[in-house]
């Protein structure tokens, strides 16, 4: 009663601020807890994080990529070069910003922070040191996936408002190029829920035999929306204790070129390339605004390989991840060493993709893009679509013998 006489009176003596004043009381009645969350989202895993993590894997990258072409690469800039793209980014912030004169100003203005906002949102979603990221519910699978088509729509429109025929090739050339890569992405980020869904399923099955003989209470069938849960996928390869891309290799490799496409990494750099239409879409794009798509860019990056590290590697999972972290521990109050091993094992993942992405681009020299976009229609999609089929025969054959397994546990639970 003297809590609710207090928030009365609070409203009272501030009715402009009403709409705020009911959100925080909404949030202490739902026992939130502020200060832990807004760590999570501002510091770890969140922004600073993920930012400080993306900078590092630009000049990972290009060390890779210059070291595999007898070049040095960054080099000044901090310890080897390692400050370089940070410097980078200052120094497009200090750049003059410069707007084509038929350009739509206001929209162009936007794009960039939508593109650094959304890539922010994205990797939200990532597991970094446990098996969930910050934003984590069912069917969080399908909203990344989503999210990552509303990113390839960004960078059509800020060709589009640029208002420059050699932004208008580019936008025509990364539109072509991203919608035709988004389908074998897809397909090959389904393909671990697909795994997910039929190792769950038999355990029902079996249960579900067991109730029918000796009255054992059935089991929940999994739904469509939790096996599309990134923490369901990273979760079950702890629990099977094999990484996806030993199930499904086909799909990795489908995924990882994809990802290379969305990136427009070498060779699939055909929407900016220099050579022909200056800088494609980028065109008419400079100081602060090219700054936030270069950063922008980057998260994007680490958020490909996050990625493919949780859903075919794993993600967090490791030896010495789960240390501190059972029930017993976490009863007696033990220390989660797991979460920063876990954090350590992603990291780890996620620049091994990082080193070969570097290796591929290095391999291959600049597709045509009706050679790109023949490459995801005639290659990609059959050999994501190959894979699915071929894993829909190993289930029916049982060659993971998973369903063998729980038969054995059958006759011995029907024995004793």
């Amino acid at each position: 009663m003297a809590v609710d006489l207090f928030w009365y009176i609070i409203l009272y003596l501030f009715p402009q601020y009403s709409n705020l004043i009911t959100l925080i009381q909404y949030l202490l009645q739902q026992q939130v807890n502020l200060p832990l969350d807004l760590f999570k989202i501002l510091i770890f895993p969140g922004i600073l994080f993920v930012s400080v993590v993306s900078l590092f894997a630009e000049w990972y990258d290009r060390k890779i990529y210059a070291r595999l072409q007898n070049r040095v690469g960054p080099f000044h800039t901090g310890y080897h070069g390692i400050l370089q793209p940070l410097a980078d980014i200052i120094k497009l912030l200090a750049k003059e910003d410069i707007v084509h004169k038929g350009a739509e100003a206001r929209s162009l203005a936007a794009t960039p922070i939508f593109a650094l906002t959304l890539s922010l949102v994205m990797l939200m979603f990532i597991p970094v040191y446990r098996s969930a990221g910050i934003i984590s519910f069912e069917g969080d699978l399908i909203v990344l996936l989503f999210l990552s088509t509303i990113y390839v729509l960004a960078i059509i429109l800020t060709g589009w408002f640029s208002i420059d025929r050699f932004s208008e090739v580019g936008t025509a050339r990364a539109g072509m190029q991203l919608i035709a890569y988004e389908i074998p992405l897809v397909l090959s980020t389904l393909t671990p829920a697909i795994i997910v869904a039929y190792y769950y399923s038999v355990p029902v099955q079996v249960n579900n035999l067991l109730n029918t003989v000796l009255g054992i209470a059935p089991i929940t069938t999994p739904t469509i929306f939790s096996v599309l849960t990134i923490a369901n996928i990273t979760q079950a390869q702890q629990t099977i204790g094999i990484p996806f891309i030993l199930v499904a290799p086909i799909s990795f490799a489908v995924l990882i070129i994809s990802q290379m496409a969305e990136l427009e990494k070498v060779p699939f750099d055909i929407p900016e390339a220099h050579t022909e239409i200056v800088a494609g879409w980028q065109t008419e794009i400079s100081g602060r605004k090219l700054a936030l798509f270069r950063l922008a860019n980057d998260l994007e990056y680490l958020w490909a390989a996050g990625l493919a590290a949780a859903l075919f590697l794993g993600g967090p999972w490791g030896p010495g991840s789960e240390i501190g972290l059972t029930t017993i521990e976490r009863i007696m109050g033990a220390f989660p060493l797991g979460y920063i091993i876990g954090t350590i094992w992603f990291l780890i993942k996620v620049f091994a993709i990082i080193f070969l992405i570097a290796n591929l681009r290095t391999l291959f020299a600049r597709f045509r893009i009706d050679q790109v976009v023949r490459g995801s229609w005639k290659y990609l999609i059959p050999l994501a679509f190959l894979n699915i089929l071929i894993l829909q025969l190993v289930f029916y054959f049982d060659l993971f013998k998973w369903q063998a397994t729980y038969n054995l546990l059958i006759w011995i639970t029907l024995l004793i």
